[in-house]
This record gives structure tokens, C-alpha cells and sequence, in this order.
């Protein structure tokens, strides 16, 4: 995506026409209960149900009820003083609160609504509130001075406080709670230009917490504000605490988490979004998800954006698991000269990001963007496994905004992707239309692109996926025009990876390249094997557009490990320009098969051309590392292999399928008074040495063993006497063999034992028991 327009013109594509009827929504009205000092009032005028009354406690206004709902066309009113800071209302009765209608207050109050059975906000529900909004299935409320709320267990004078709030506390339930509100008021529109649904006034907070939460068609709007979505299961504490936004959640008392969903919602054939948006127009707001599992499914977005000159705030997930498919995005953006905010994932397990919107090159994605001078936000993602697939991306870019056919480009500096990965990160396949699935940095105009680090196990890049950093003009219809340098691009950012284990493979990509300009730098840490399969390719190659730039460098450091590629599947690590100098490879590893260096004189050799254009590595069939310019001979780069005992040219040997078991070429027949005669070979363990390989010192094999003694066992854990004590006692049955107890000399000849065993001995005996055995007429 090239513009804003771009990236968010998917989120609530198909919402048009008018609000849909809310199927769920019911007669329940409001009703106070009797459990206050002072209690609650109802007061109805036409359609607006006025509250009064409560149980002030300084600047804290309480409020119970039987039951709490509102209906289609209906506004409950809270009409309180307007030195209250907080009304906080709790639910007493078992009925569900179905807010399809308007929730209103005076002044800046926060506005606390808890009801332990469930809560619905269906299409029309919306607020007129001046401060924050909390919506919670939890069973009471706490206070700093400990006393405690309670919807589940309300006392008949309760104990209320002046204190502020400080948790929400579940007890044996944690109801869930669902949004679907696509409400309009004044025909106010999020940063998407689409109903705002729940929303408050500008720098205050909602959140909606409970067990499981969904929002099924229904958006969120708090601009420069915080947004929470918290999931949690029965017993569980979560804190609240005071900011200059409202207020921020925290989990820390929190042992299980249920599901949070954001999903889309058709009605009579259209869909309708989900949209989360904390935009501002100078500086933005924090979105904060946790839950166990988070779900972005379709045409859904969780959106991020600034303008102006303050930073952004931050979005931020925390699960076990998140999957984000089907065209669903989240992200951050700036729109001005203030730094967008960071979006960050910690989840523990995994996360899925899959496919596109059906039928569009929308993709699911997250991502960080620049459209100004401001940098664009960092991708921090912390998990054990993730997977990229069908076309999705997560990205960090300084891009451009197109307006009236003119495209500007960005002069903000990219993001950075940090992805940390305990056991894998893997990229596979395209879209149906043909966009790899990538981790990409990427610069369109003079702002450079951030860097691509990733901390993993395994990488595994497939089927046409691509891990990428480059900078590169952006591709605009005919009629657009491009206001930036065309010459003069940002740098292509540095593509580091570290990795047990790397495979490329069906045109996996890892790639730092510019059309113009100095290409990025790719540095590979890799701890046992680096393998190229099939087309795939490694490359830092400069000037793609035929233009000037150098290539850039490459360093794969394997110290312990191999680089390897199947022959001729013309699998290539490149550092190439075009105008430019080529770059620097650099290659440390213990063996390095099927690849190897070839110069600018090889290519034109086997080309069989000095055209520059078709002086390309892919143009030939063999899997080969270069580093040339392919324009000017005397500007070629430097490729530099360190494998100090392995001969890269020797290739690799085709070994026998079955080797075949070693056979002595004769033997001697079992004479009838002995045993068959054995030929035994021991050696000191382990494989032997290659023979054309140098002799090492460091050869890894099992040494002798000495059998140990002790005093009942003088033959250690053998029951049969060692060799040395079997040549003892025979030697001292032949009086004319002398065995040296302490001195090792040359054998003078052989005895054999009464097992049968042939000793060496220091001296010839006089008698040779068994001494003409060899002679014997049974050796053929």
C-alpha cells in the first residue's frame, strides 16, 4: 500500500445504507432496587429515562439496580451534580444489560456501569459522556480504602467510600461481554470516516472488560484517548489506575484469560466492521488488547493514527495466541511531524497473520507508517512461533500520500521490525493475486527504511515469500504524479537474522535491494545449516532500475555450521549494481556445497555476453554467489569465502546408496578340538576421518576404557580376567618366559592361553603349545 487511502480503505467497506434493526434488543427498562441509603430514582419523559437520586460519597455518586437497559430510541440520563467525579452503578438483579440507546451524564463524570449476568451494546448504542467509560461483567468494584462495590453481594447499608477506584473484581463468574454499535451521533465518523459506535470525548478512556469479549460489527473511538479490551476468567483482580487519559488497566492480578474477538457482521448481504480507532489530530491514543486468545477475522481494524507534532501513542497486544486473517490490519501511523506510536504483540505461543480481504490485494497486516516527516513507529513482536501466510504482511514503511493526482512522499525516517521467535518464524506462499507473504521495511521516498532483526530458532521462507528491506519508487497510475526525487532515494534498510537454522527455499527471498542508491546490508548468524532450494536467493543488489547505487554487503558468519544448495536449481547470494560498485560477501563457515563464487568474467563467459542487463546470476542454472558491477568491470565487489578445510570446488560426492559389508578375502576351517578362528578389528570408536579431508587434532573419539577394581572383584565388573592377568598366569606357567613387571619391551614371540587367546611375550618359549597352528593344513 502507497497511501492512507491505501491502507485503510478496506476497514468497514460495506457498511452503507442504514443501521440495522437490533434483533436482540428487549423491553427491560430501568429499575432501581432498595439497597442504598439513598436510593436510585427513575423519572420517564417521553423517551429518556431520567436518573436521579443515588448515594453521594464526596465526589463519587452510587447508583443500583434491579435491572439496567436501555432500548432502541431511548436515553438514560444521569443527571447528576457536576462536581461528581464518578457514578459508578452496579446491577443487582440476574438480567442482562441490552444498551441499545443512548447512555448520557453531565459534566466530565466517569461513568461506571457493572453488571456480573452480561452486557450487550447493540447497532444504535452510544454515549454523551464528558469523562471516561468502564463496562464491566466484573462482581464488584474496589476502592483504595478497601471496601468494595458489590453487584453479587449487596448489603442493606453498604459501606461507601470517598476513595477512588482501584480494581474491578470477579468472583465465581466472568460473563462476557459483546459490542455491535454502529452509532452515528451528529453523524460523527472515526479517522475511517465510518460511525464512531462507542465513543468518548477526546483524551479519556474506554474499556470494556469481562470474559469474553467481542465485537461483532462494532467500533470504538476515543481520540487521543485509551482503548482497553480486557478478557479474563472468574476470580480474577484487574487493577485500575488513575493517567492523565483516565485510566489504565492492569493484569497483574490476573492468573486466567478468556477470548477476545473482533469479527465482522453482515447484514442483508453487507458487512459491517470492527473498528478500533485512538486517532488524534495532534498526538494519539493507546490501544491496549489481553486476553488469552486475541481474533481479528475480515474486514476488521484496530487503527492508530497522529497528526501534528506531538508522538503517537502505542498499541499494544498481550495473549497467548493472535490471528489476525482475512484481511484484518492493525496499525500505526503518522500523519504529521510528531513520531508514530510502536505496535507491539507479546504472545506467548504464537501468532497467525493470513491471507487478504476476499477478492482485493488488501492484505492482513500489521504494520507501522510514516506518510510525513514524522518516523514511523517500531513492530516489536515477542512469541514463540509465527507464521506469515497467503499474502499477508507485518511491515514498517515511510511511504506517501496521494492528492489530487500528485503523490508526495514521505521524508520520515521507517520503522523497525524486532521479532523475536523461540522456535520458528515462517513466511509461505502469495495472495491469490500474487503478493508474496513478507516481513518488510521499505522506503518510497528520501525517509530511509528501518531494519528487519529476527531473533528465531528456525526461519523458514517458502513458496515465493520474501523477508525484505529495500527503498524503491512506489508503482502509480499513469495519471499520478511523483513530486519527490527520483534519484535520490532513502537508504534500504539492514536485513539481521539470527538463527539456528535458515531455509530458503521455492523462491524464498531474503533481500535488501534498492532501484537507486546504496543497497542494504544483510548479516546472517547461523548456527548450523543455511539451505538454498529452488530459485531462492539472497541479495543486497543496487540500482535495479538500472540506475547508479553500490551494492550492498552480506556477511553469513556460521562458524559451526554449513551453507548448502542443491546443483543446479540456480538458487543465488548476490551483492550486485549495476552503475554502481558491487558490494562485499563475506562467507565464514565449515563447509559450504553446491554454491559457489563466480566472477564478473565467469558470467560472460558462460552468458556468452558483455550486455550489462544479462549479465544476471538468474540467467544461469547454477547456484553462485557474486558480487560484481555489471556495468563497469573495474568496479566489481569482493566475495570472500573462509572454509579453511573444505575445497569448495570439489562439490560433493555421490556416495553408494548401501554400502557393503567388508569381507575377508580367506579363512581357516574349525578344527574339531577348537573353535572357528575370528578376525576382530577395534578401534578407538567414532567415524574415521575422511581421507582427502586434513588430519584434525581435535577428531572426536572414544578413548580406552580401563576396566576399575575394588577389593571383592579384582576383575572390576568383568567376570572374565583381563588381558594382562590372563599373560601373567600363563607366563608363569612356562618357567622360560621372563615378563618384566614394570618395563615395556618389543614382543619376541607369542604363547596361547588355555581359552585359546594368543599373548605376546617378551622372550620365545621353549615350548610352543599351539605355536604351528598358522602351519596347520586346515589354512587354505
Amino acid at each position: 500500500m502507497n497511501t492512507l487511502v491505501g491502507w485503510i480503505k478496506g476497514l468497514g467497506v460495506a457498511v452503507g445504507g442504514a443501521i440495522a434493526f437490533y434483533a436482540n434488543c428487549v423491553t427491560a427498562q430501568i429499575t432501581p432496587d432498595t439497597t442504598l441509603p439513598n436510593n436510585s430514582r427513575v423519572i420517564t419523559q417521553n423517551n429518556i429515562k431520567i436518573i436521579e437520586g443515588g448515594t453521594q460519597a464526596g465526589s463519587n455518586l452510587f447508583h443500583s439496580f434491579e435491572q439496567f437497559s436501555v432500548p432502541t430510541g431511548t436515553t438514560a440520563y444521569f443527571q447528576n451534580a457536576t462536581d461528581i467525579q464518578n457514578i459508578i452503578s452496579r446491577v443487582t438483579g440476574k438480567s442482562i444489560s441490552n444498551i441499545d440507546g443512548i447512555l448520557k451524564a453531565n459534566g466530565t463524570a466517569n461513568l461506571f456501569l457493572i453488571n456480573p449476568n452480561r452486557i450487550i451494546f447493540g447497532p444504535n448504542a452510544s454515549l454523551n459522556i464528558g469523562g471516561s467509560f468502564i463496562a464491566s461483567t466484573a462482581s464488584s468494584l474496589n476502592f483504595a480504602d478497601g471496601t468494595k462495590f458489590s453487584a453479587t453481594d449487596p448489603q442493606t447499608t453498604p459501606l461507601l467510600t470517598v476513595s477512588v477506584p482501584i480494581g474491578l473484581q470477579f468472583g465465581a463468574t466472568a460473563a462476557p461481554i459483546r459490542n455491535q454499535s454502529q452509532a452515528s451521533p451528529d453523524g460523527a465518523t472515526n479517522i475511517a470516516r465510518y460511525p464512531v459506535g462507542l465513543q468518548v470525548q477526546p483524551d479519556k478512556t474506554l474499556a470494556i472488560v469481562g470474559g469474553d469479549v467481542i465485537l461483532e460489527g462494532g467500533n470504538l473511538t476515543a481520540a487521543r484517548g485509551r482503548i482497553e479490551l480486557g478478557s479474563v476468567a472468574a476470580n480474577s483482580l484487574v487493577s485500575l489506575n488513575p493517567t492523565n487519559q483516565g485510566w489504565s488497566l492492569g493484569y497483574e492480578g490476573v492468573q486466567n484469560f478468556q477470548n477476545i474477538q473482533l469479527i465482522q457482521r453482515t447484514v442483508n448481504g453487507s458487512q459491517i466492521a470492527s473498528i478500533i480507532d485512538a486517532s488524534g489530530k495532534d498526538g494519539s491514543g493507546n490501544i491496549q488488547l489481553q486476553g488469552k486468545s486475541v481474533e481479528l477475522i475480515g474486514n476488521v481494524g484496530l487503527i492508530n493514527i497522529t497528526n501534528g507534532v506531538k508522538d503517537g501513542g502505542d498499541l499494544t497486544i498481550t495473549t497467548d495466541k493472535l490471528i489476525v486473517r482475512d484481511g484484518a490490519r492493525l496499525l500505526t501511523i503518522t500523519m504529521g511531524e510528531g513520531a508514530g506510536g510502536n505496535l507491539t504483540v507479546n504472545a506467548s505461543k504464537s501468532v497467525q497473520v493470513i491471507g487478504t480481504i476476499a477478492n482485493t490485494t488488501i492484505p492482513s497486516a500489521l504494520s507501522s507508517t510514516t506518510f510525513a516527516s514524522g518516523k514511523a513507529g517500531d513492530v516489536n513482536i515477542n512469541t514463540g512461533r509465527l507464521l506469515i501466510q497467503d499474502g499477508a504482511e507485518i511491515s514498517a514503511e515511510s511511504s506517501g500520500n496521494t492528492r489530487q493526482s500528485q503523490f508526495t512522499p514521505a521524508t520520515g525516517k521507517g520503522g523497525n521490525l524486532n521479532i523475536n521467535a523461540s522456535e520458528s518464524v515462517e513466511l509461505i506462499g502469495t495472495s491469490a493475486k500474487g503478493f508474496p507473504s513478507s516481513l518488510l521495511t521499505r522506503a518510497l521516498g528520501t525517509g530511509d527504511a528501518g531494519k528487519v532483526i529476527i531473533v528465531t530458532e528456525k526461519l523458514l521462507v517458502r513458496n515465493e515469500a520474501a523477508v525484505n528491506v529495500s527503498s524503491q519508487l512506489p508503482k502509480l497510475p499513469e495519471n499520478v504524479i511523483y513530486l519527490g526525487d527520483t534519484i535520490n532515494l532513502g537508504k534500504a534498510g539492514e536485513l539481521n537474522i539470527s538463527a539456528r537454522s535458515i531455509l530458503l527455499d521455492n523462491q524464498g527471498k531474503l533481500t535488501s535491494e534498492t532501484n537507486s542508491g546504496q543497497g542494504g546490508n544483510i548479516n546472517l548468524e547461523v548456527g548450523d545449516l543455511l539451505l538454498l532450494r529452488r530459485n531462492s536467493q539472497i541479495s543486497t543488489n543496487a540500482g535495479k532500475a538500472q540506475a547508479i547505487g553500490d551494492g550492498g554487503n552480506i556477511f553469513i558468519n556460521a562458524p559451526s555450521g554449513f551453507i548448502v544448495a542443491k546443483p543446479k536449481e540456480n538458487s543465488d547470494i548476490t551483492a550486485n549494481a549495476f552503475t554502481g560498485s558491487g558490494g562485499r560477501v563475506q562467507i565464514n563457515a565449515t563447509g559450504i556445497f553446491g554454491i559457489a563464487a563466480r566472477s564478473r568474467e565467469d558470467l560472460t563467459r558462460q552468458l556468452g555476453t558483455n550486455d550489462p542487463i544479462k549479465l544476471d546470476p538468474q540467467n544461469l542454472l547454477t547456484n553462485d554467489i557474486t558480487a560484481i558491477s555489471q556495468t563497469n568491470p573495474t568496479l566489481n565487489g569482493v566475495v570472500n569465502i573462509n572454509t579453511p578445510e573444505v575445497d569448495v570446488k570439489r562439490g560433493l560426492i555421490n556416495l553408494p546408496v548401501e554400502l557393503k559389508e567388508p569381507r575377508l578375502a580367506q579363512g581357516c576351517d574349525a578344527s574339531v578340538a577348537r573353535n572357528q578362528s575370528e578376525f576382530i578389528i577395534t578401534g578407538r570408536g567414532g567415524i574415521p576421518s575422511n581421507p582427502r579431508e586434513v588430519l584434525r587434532s581435535n577428531n572426536v573419539q572414544v578413548d580406552w576404557v580401563s576396566l576399575g577394581e575394588d577389593a571383592n572383584n579384582p576383575l572390576g565388573t568383568s567376570s572374565r580376567e583381563t588381558q594382562r592377568q590372563r599373560s601373567r598366569k600363563d607366563a608363569q606357567n612356562n618357567k622360560d618366559v621372563k615378563y618384566p613387571p614394570n618395563e615395556i619391551v618389543e614382543a619376541q614371540g607369542w604363547v596361547v592361553d588355555s581359552n585359546g587367546d594368543v599373548i605376546l611375550v617378551a622372550q620365545v618359549p621353549t615350548t610352543t603349545p599351539y605355536g604351528s597352528w598358522l602351519n596347520s593344513r586346515s589354512c587354505k
